[in-house]
């Protein structure tokens, strides 16, 4: 009897363990995110984050090369397109006219009154007002117009006002126009 006693208990024990490891083990698979289809679900999340992320960041790649690539072409601009003296400027518009067929009572710089650089401006190059009034026929004028704004110089216009017209065909415009100069 004392064998059967002995082996008892060693059972009961051995079935205690096993019970306790048949719980452990049906915790661990009713726990969220150990399941295959939770794994699953879960490596899915983390490569749609990997293609989001790979997405956003492409545009930035090479971008060291597109910045340099980018001065260089801004310094180009501004020998090509920016002068550096006020008279290049009424050299220009002088010859424009003069290709144009049209005449000039003359060219006006204006002072910008927000002569402060603003943090949105761009560097080493001034804005230049000009005010001038050119006179000629209608045609001549729009020819000189479209000149100015296809010149290889930048010229941005910001107002035309009729300033008078004769009855034989000749119209005098005022043009208000911006362009820039560069800083040496």
């Amino acid at each position: 009897m004392g064998d059967l006693q002995k082996i008892k208990r060693q059972f009961t024990l051995l079935l205690s363990i096993l019970g306790a490891v048949d719980l452990l083990l049906l915790v661990y698979l009713l726990l969220p995110g150990t399941s295959q289809s939770a794994k699953h679900a879960q490596e899915q999340s983390l490569q749609e984050q990997v293609n989001t992320l790979t997405r956003e960041v492409t545009p930035l790649r090479g971008i060291d090369e597109k910045l340099a690539q980018t001065r260089v072409d801004v310094k180009k601009f501004y020998e090509q397109k920016v002068p550096t003296q006020y008279s290049q400027i009424s050299q220009h518009l002088e010859t424009l006219m003069k290709e144009s067929g049209v005449s000039s009572t003359g060219i006006h710089y204006v002072p910008d009154p927000a002569s402060k650089k603003e943090k949105d401006d761009l560097p080493d190059v001034q804005k230049i007002s000009i005010d001038t009034t050119v006179s000629g026929e209608y045609s001549k004028i729009a020819r000189f117009i479209n000149a100015m704004e296809q010149d290889k110089f930048v010229f941005i216009i910001d107002q035309i006002s009729l300033s008078s017209m004769e009855s034989s065909g000749i119209v005098s415009l005022q043009i208000k126009c911006e362009t820039f100069l560069r800083e040496t």
